[in-house]
């Protein structure tokens, strides 16, 4: 009873102390703060002839000058209209400095709105061009486009859909998102006011490629999401690389005497034992040949997920050394990552797979991240967990004959010794972990999961590429 009285002691407190200042604003009650008018700017132009667009929501005042105007160090305002009884920190005839953005103040009474004020060269610059899914390698230099793809990939070059991304502003002809005929060189113009740039796309068929993508689909666009993304950051981002189907392979559709590289990410329902995984994986057991003797030649292989039992099959791990837990489904999402997305424990951060990551503010030195706020992983994970035959990462080593790279309290990531029993060039890289993942159901801004690209590319040099 005596805290109950206590509470509404203080409520009364605080209620006569907000009455006191309410009645001593003014003698009627009302308050001397001037809100009324805006903070607008209407019209700002620079020099006489270049005129701001304002965005409110941005508070943005962005000017474009032309894409060879270099006098942005000393520009005049020439024009400055603001809502009426509005002032500012800049009137007309000031000069500014403007290879940086200006921090504009507009002031109206007791209210104040700020815009930064961007000058902007014109630019035609194209950044990325997709044909079908396939990534093309722009030169900037020439403006020329080069896209490799393979006669399995499906894709009608004399009909196909391209997406571009360009300098803010500029837009290309043809349209992005729009069909055209590769069947031959293409033009794409790029124009943003006083600045163009033709840009000429060239596809060729890669009849011998130095890296694959091997999957159960016929072509890239039938693989499930997960697979499908990581396909694709192979064939855009390691020149002459090529999706190939298992069937692809024993028909001899395609040539594998220059395949430096081979990429198995099956993304299914895990296997708790290899006798699962040939039961299932009868295509690629049927290839199982011709991958050996890619083995023996000293090829490089990144296994992922499902796909880490094929190593048993290649003769790197014996058959009783499949991973002992296991999880997840054939589907996408299951866990969405927050502000403080996962990361993920690695042995030896000086290993060659880690280089070059872009590091997170804070990490421990043992800890990598490849997810992003707003990211959904699958988390469908092949891994040795610390139990029974396997108490700790010396008896997985033992076991496996391989050597540990990462994991949490287990051993979800490990590399396998080259035919020639050297690790490195030609060795087997298993990637069993749910956390390193290619495809997010949900949108997200992409920050440390371009790690997952250097990762692979690290891989790539490190087993595979002389």
């Amino acid at each position: 009873m005596i805290t109950k009285i206590k509470n509404i002691f203080l409520a009364g407190l605080v209620f006569c102390g907000v009455a006191a200042v309410l009645t001593a604003c003014s003698k009627d009650n009302t308050s001397d703060m001037k809100v009324s008018g805006s903070c607008l700017v209407e019209e700002l132009v620079l020099n006489g002839e270049y005129r701001a667009t304002v965005n409110l929501e941005k508070r943005l005042l962005k000017v474009k000058v032309p894409v060879d105007f270099s006098a942005k160090d000393n520009m005049e305002i020439t024009s400055l209209i603001l809502s009426p009884g509005a002032t500012s920190n800049f009137k007309v005839g000031d000069r500014l400095n403007l290879d940086g953005s200006k921090s504009l103040r507009v002031m109206n009474g007791d209210l104040q709105m700020e815009y930064q004020i961007s000058v902007r060269n014109d630019e035609a610059v194209m950044t990325s061009f997709i044909l079908e899914g396939v990534k093309g390698a722009i030169n900037q230099e020439d403006k020329s486009i080069t896209v490799s793809v393979t006669g399995n990939s499906g894709i009608d070059l004399s009909n196909a859909t391209f997406e571009t991304v360009c300098s803010e502003d500029a837009v290309c002809s043809p349209a992005s998102g729009t069909k055209a005929n590769f069947a031959e060189p293409l033009e794409i113009v790029v124009t943003d006011n006083t600045a163009t740039n033709t840009y000429t796309v060239y596809v060729t068929l890669i009849q011998n490629p130095v890296a694959i993508f091997v999957g159960e689909a016929e072509n890239v666009e039938m693989l499930n999401p997960e697979e499908k993304a990581a396909a694709k950051w192979l064939t855009g981002n390691i020149p002459g690389a090529a999706y190939v189907s298992w069937d692809d392979i024993v028909s001899d559709n395609i040539s594998l005497d220059e395949v430096k590289f081979v990429f198995f990410h099956r993304h299914c329902t895990p296997y708790g034992t290899y006798n699962g995984f040939v039961d299932a994986e009868k295509k690629a057991m049927t290839a199982l040949s011709k991958m050996k003797e890619l083995r023996d030649r000293g090829v490089g292989f990144v296994l992922q997920r499902s796909a880490v039992n094929y190593a048993i099959a290649l003769g790197a791990m014996p058959e009783d050394a499949y991973p002992n837990n296991v999880w997840g489904t054939d589907g996408e999402g299951s866990d969405l990552m927050g502000a403080d997305p996962w990361t993920y424990r690695v042995f030896d951060i000086a290993h060659p797979l880690w280089k070059s990551l872009k590091r997170s503010p804070g990490l421990g030195d043992d800890r990598i991240i490849t997810l992003d706020e707003g990211y959904t992983i699958c988390n469908t994970t092949s891994q040795y967990g610390f139990w029974g035959d396997y108490p700790d990462k010396e008896a997985v080593e033992a076991k496996t004959g391989g050597r540990a790279l990462g994991g949490d309290g287990n051993v979800s990531s490990w590399e396998l010794k080259a035919a020639n029993g050297e690790y490195g060039k030609g060795g087997i890289i298993c990637f069993g972990s749910g956390v390193l993942d290619w495809n997010s159901p949900t949108p997200y801004t992409s920050n440390y999961h371009d790690n997952m690209g250097t990762i692979m590319l690290n891989a790539y040099n490190y087993v595979g590429k002389e």
